[in-house]
């Protein structure tokens, strides 16, 4: 473009210098036709750079996601192919669900089996409160004949053995009273030990229950956004777990990046009108608007945890956009439903709010950029 206004300077310098000998070609004429462009080629690259920042490095990145399964199991059946529009909430692929409906039918039947035992604990306690007064009964009863046969022997009415049987037959009972009433206060400790009002045995079956039926939810892998699967490498019949990547899904949502210098993007604003030309688009022209501009970079950063440390001695933060030393990132948000190529590079001007006529001079500047993407510099 300023190669196109040189031009037509020249051309207008010539037709009123020498076609025409309108403007005489003097010492102070010559001074000022080989200054005069050079000031204002200098005023007016200063003016693009800061009211119409360009920057040719542009790029056009997805989210990724490595799919994975939360449970072991075997792969029964794939549902999706490389290169094709996969809608958010699709099924991707499913696992084996059988030893997981074989899981809860047996923690179903424990848990079945738990209530009936707990169930039984009140009639349990009864009977167990019922052996306790019968045996108190048989004590007392015991206590009187010992207290008899003391009576007996002193008097020299009894003899001494059978007043020993006795006392022996007071003290058995005595300790199966003890035997009766710990086993009664065993079962009303197993009675009053509850979760959240369960019984703490049913309980416990039941979160394990929740925890099977949430494993057998997770036999079925659905997509989690629009995207798409770049290669499908699962085939049925593998064998997938928590730890093993199935696949690696690319989200369709983009995010379109430009870097510039750190003091080129004092006079644009979010909402600004963008335009972009990708080599993956050739004579194609983007529309966009400015989104923001990420107003940190990584070597500002100090990462508090452990991390790769760089030569620099400052730790390698995980970029969330891609960086070069001294540049800062803008995003710009596409207009319409357009998707290009994920990893394409390109040009892309930011048209401020400021002395608007610059816009010309940069529009047909990346117009030009756009054609040029049809060049293939290669020798062979």
């Amino acid at each position: 473009m300023l190669e196109l206004i040189l031009v037509i300077y020249a051309g207008i310098c010539w037709l009123l210098i020498k076609k025409i000998k309108l403007i005489p070609w003097t010492f102070t004429t010559q001074v000022v036709v080989y200054s005069l462009p050079i000031f204002v080629i200098i005023a007016l690259l200063l003016s693009l750079n800061y009211f119409c920042p360009i920057t040719s490095d542009v790029r056009v990145m997805n989210r990724s996601v490595d799919i994975t399964s939360q449970t072991l199991g075997r792969v029964k059946k794939v549902y999706v192919k490389g290169n094709v529009n996969i809608k958010k909430g699709d099924t991707l692929f499913v696992i084996d669900r059988e030893p997981y409906l074989q899981e809860i039918k047996t923690i179903e039947a424990k848990l079945s089996n738990a209530r009936a035992l707990v169930n039984s604990y009140d009639s349990d306690i009864n009977a167990s409160q019922k052996s306790v007064d019968a045996l108190k009964n048989q004590l007392d009863l015991a206590n009187k004949r010992v207290h008899q046969y003391q009576t007996l022997v002193s008097a020299g009415a009894a003899n001494k053995f059978d007043l020993d049987q006795a006392i022996t037959n007071a003290n058995d009972i005595q300790a199966k009273i003890l035997a009766a009433q710990a086993q009664t206060e065993s079962l009303k400790a197993k009675v009053s030990a509850s979760y959240n009002g369960d019984n703490v045995i049913v309980a416990e079956l039941v979160s394990n229950l929740e925890k099977a039926r949430w494993n057998l939810s997770q036999t079925v892998v659905i997509a989690p956004a629009d995207g798409y699967i770049p290669n499908m490498s699962l085939n049925e019949g593998a064998i997938i777990g928590p730890l093993k990547t199935a696949f690696v899904f690319i989200e369709k949502k983009q995010f379109i990046v430009g870097l510039f210098a750190q003091n080129e993007l004092q006079a644009v604003n979010s909402g600004n009108e963008v335009e972009i030309a990708v080599r993956t688009n050739p004579g194609e022209v983007i529309k966009a608007k400015l989104g923001h501009v990420i107003d940190a970079t990584s070597q500002g950063l100090i990462n508090n945890g452990s991390g790769i440390m760089t030569p620099s001695g400052m730790p390698n933060t995980a970029n969330y956009y891609p960086e070069i030393e001294g540049k800062l990132a803008a995003t710009f948000i596409i207009e319409g439903d357009q998707n290009l190529t994920t990893g394409a590079r390109g040009s892309a001007v930011i048209y401020s709010d400021h002395i608007k006529p610059l816009h010309l001079i940069r529009k047909v500047m990346v117009r030009i950029n756009s054609k040029l993407n049809y060049l293939i510099a290669k020798l062979h």
